[in-house]
């Protein structure tokens, strides 16, 4: 059973990404690509197995606490009522499922926190090919960069002016 559900993953044919951009991008064009988070849409292994560690990792604390809040109110309804050692783990176990369904769209909301903006939505195969088809588009959007580098040959010793081995870059 397994091994259909790997194999299954293997010939998805789209994952989706959004995209987002930090509140103070970069003004050049391949450190404002570089600072750009692909977040996938779907169902996370990681935050479904290990729920708190995933949170606490990914930096979301606002849900790491809400975590350990709904475990203890849902840990102190389940022992008022007498039922805390047949159910409690059964409904950690939901919380971690329901968790790991809802992972990118716990991301997304914390990168909207922290005032990330999310610039557009990706698919493709797989995260490369998203980022791919993502810059494509992207790169003409933009305006060209205003400072543009003029590459030549420079006479010296060794490759390097005289002028800017005394004086620095100029």
């Amino acid at each position: 059973m397994m091994w259909l559900l790997v194999r299954a993953k293997d010939n998805s044919d789209v994952d989706v990404y959004t995209v987002h951009e930090p509140p103070a991008p970069p003004f050049d064009r391949i450190d404002h690509a570089a600072s750009m988070v692909f977040v996938r849409d779907g169902f996370s292994w990681g935050a479904a197995l290990f729920s708190p560690v995933y949170l606490a990792v990914k930096g979301q604390w606002f849900a790491f606490v809400a975590y350990l809040v709904l475990g203890f109110l849902g840990a102190l309804v389940l022992w008022s009522v007498g039922l805390i050692q047949n159910w409690f783990t059964f409904m950690i176990i939901g919380l971690n499922i329901y968790l790991g369904f809802e992972s990118s769209t716990l991301e997304r909301m914390w990168l909207n926190y922290r005032g990330w903006k999310e610039v557009g939505t990706v698919a493709g195969r797989n995260l490369p090919e998203c980022e791919r088809r993502f810059f494509e588009n992207w790169l003409g959007t933009l305006p060209a960069d205003s400072l543009s580098t003029k590459l030549s040959a420079e006479p010296g010793f060794f490759g390097a002016s005289w002028h800017r081995m005394l004086f620095g870059r100029v």
